[in-house]
């Protein structure tokens, strides 16, 4: 049995790396590259010593927390499902571990069949709480704490593109929480520019890239970040850009200055909008243009776009959308029924969960 158990922990590390496609770091190699291995990894954890299998639950907790592309791979293999099925088996430790990892997923994402699950794992009988339940109790407090938007375009890190068939034009790529613009002007002749601001991942920025003309003088490009100067810098010619995207002030939650709202909202800046992509209006790879109907177009065809490969337009599910699909606040009531059930080891009640 040692010798099993072991192999599992060799093959398990191999694993982790397979996870993130090479030598996995914390700081360095974190970022989950093959989803499909997370089925592996839970696999062979069921084989591992209690010991193994706490070690590796509290490093990938850890890297859920530093990656929002982690937090979506976890969800795209259904982690939340494959960890209730197997938490009422497992050791105290193993479960409190399991509850804290079920908390950092369920607060990015739920979906209704997970949470049907989740309640069911709740359910008493003759008296005594299911094992581990009252400890899965907690992740309904994690649920809440939910920040960031509900549909998103989840970029890998690497180019976004807007350049003609002979690579003119300009891109743009994340290097860590640094947006750099690149223009090309000619094959191998272009221009860089780093907007200095610290982007957090999963939030919504409003980004406006303002190229300014001079004759007689490099011209400049300014950055905008929700309304506030960023950076700038030289640039020698002319990058095109959109305005904005504002059309209604139920569109933004910002606390805004009255001639702010003004050149928002009074129909210029929606008017100038040539081409816009939402999240929610996607076919697989395919981004459906969503500018105003009434707006003129400048192109020939309509300008839908196709995602780059591992660029990902994602769709989460709040706990709140969740309850209200399986009948509102009402499905909670039952556990208040169970209020002066035992533990499943104890006859004595339990009072924790007051």
């Amino acid at each position: 049995m040692k010798k099993l158990a072991d192999l599992c922990e060799r093959r398990l590390k191999g694993t982790v790396g397979e996870l993130v496609g090479g030598q996995f770091d914390l700081e360095m190699n974190f970022i989950i590259q093959e989803p499909e291995s997370i089925v592996c990894m839970v696999e062979l954890l069921d084989k591992c010593e209690p010991t193994c299998q706490a070690e590796i639950w509290s490093i990938f907790t850890a890297i859920l927390k530093k990656s929002v592309r982690n937090l979506q791979a976890c969800t795209d293999v259904g982690l939340i499902q494959l960890v209730l099925h197997r938490i009422s088996t497992t050791d105290s430790m193993i479960a409190d571990l399991l509850v804290d990892m079920l908390g950092v997923l369920a607060s990015y994402s739920i979906t209704v069949k997970e949470l049907k699950l989740f309640f069911s794992k709740l359910q008493g009988e003759k008296g005594q709480w299911p094992r581990h339940a009252v400890k899965l109790l907690s992740v309904l407090k994690y649920m809440a704490h939910r920040n960031g938007p509900d549909s998103f375009f989840s970029f890998p890190g690497r180019t976004q593109l807007f350049r003609t068939n002979k690579g003119m034009g300009y891109s743009a790529h994340f290097v860590g929480g640094c947006l750099i613009v690149t223009s090309l002007k000619s094959k191998g002749k272009g221009f860089q520019h780093c907007v200095k601001y610290d982007f957090k991942p999963q939030k919504w920025y409003m980004v406006t890239l303002v190229h300014v003309y001079n004759r007689w003088k490099n011209s400049e490009i300014s950055c905008f970040v929700n309304g506030e100067l960023a950076s700038f810098g030289d640039i020698a010619w002319f990058v095109n850009t959109s305005d904005g995207t504002f059309k209604y002030k139920a569109e933004s939650d910002l606390l805004f200055a009255e001639h702010h709202k003004t050149l928002l909202y009074d129909g210029k800046l929606s008017s100038s909008i040539a081409f816009a992509y939402n999240p929610r209006a996607t076919d697989a790879q395919l981004c459906l243009e969503s500018s105003p109907k009434e707006n003129a177009s400048i192109f020939v065809h309509s300008p839908h776009a196709l995602m780059l490969q591992d660029v990902k337009a994602v769709v989460t599910h709040s706990v709140q959308s969740g309850i209200h699909s399986i009948g509102g606040v009402q499905v909670l009531f039952p556990l208040f029924a169970q209020l002066d059930y035992c533990q499943p080891s104890s006859h004595e009640l339990d009072t924790s969960v007051w």
